[in-house]
């Protein structure tokens, strides 16, 4: 369970970092990610003093930053995976409406225990499809060292680069997220309007835990 929220924290840090401007699709990503990300990091330090006072102050930064710059109807397609096919228009709105909400919160919460650590980007390599890139980065820390973060990234079109999956020192997101939901369908016998209802991403349910 530590080793989770450890992940966890790490993920909503990464994630954190896309913000800031839209790219052009020929702008390399691996750029825009870090200069997106010095920005808001700066502002991190500086509104440090102001969040800490009222939460609020954090999750509002979270929410205007962060949706325009994650796919977060095709994270939650992908999280939903087989059961996406079965739902209907009104269910995947619903499903991604919740799902965004909860992420934005996880954020918030995560991005609170920020203490300057050091972003390590990699060199960026293309790949083969013009449409998707992968950006690797390590997040130093004093207690784990280097923890490797690849972020997923899909060209919509708009020309914008907008993060779809990450995955943490080999956690993959997408893919956890994905099992949670098959097992809270299985739980809830196969009735999938309570499942979209009863559905809580781990980060969210680890956090309530605590």
């Amino acid at each position: 369970m530590k080793q989770f929220r450890s992940a966890m924290f790490f993920f909503m840090a990464a994630v954190m970092l896309l913000v800031g401007q839209s790219a052009m699709a020929a702008e390399n990503p691996r750029d825009m990610l870090q200069k997106a990300g010095n920005a808001l990091l700066d502002r991190l330090v500086k509104d440090k003093a102001a969040y800490k006072r009222d939460p609020q102050v954090l999750y509002d930064i979270v929410e205007k930053n962060i949706e325009p710059y994650v796919d977060f109807e095709g994270f939650a397609k992908g999280v939903m995976g087989q059961y996406y096919r079965q739902a209907s228009d009104a269910q995947r709105a619903q499903f991604t409406t919740t799902f965004r909400k909860s992420l934005i919160r996880t954020y918030a919460n995560g991005m609170a225990a920020y203490d300057n650590q050091k972003i390590v980007f990699k060199p960026y390599a293309p790949g083969d499809d013009p449409k998707k890139a992968q950006v690797d980065m390590d997040i130093m820390t004093a207690s784990n060292g280097a923890v490797p973060v690849t972020y997923q990234l899909v060209l919509n079109a708009k020309d914008e680069w907008k993060v779809k999956n990450v995955i943490i020192n080999g956690m993959n997101l997408g893919l956890t997220f994905r099992n949670q939901f098959a097992s809270t369908v299985e739980s809830s016998r196969g009735n999938l309007d309570k499942a979209i209802v009863d559905f809580i991403p781990a980060a969210e349910a680890v956090k309530k835990g605590q």
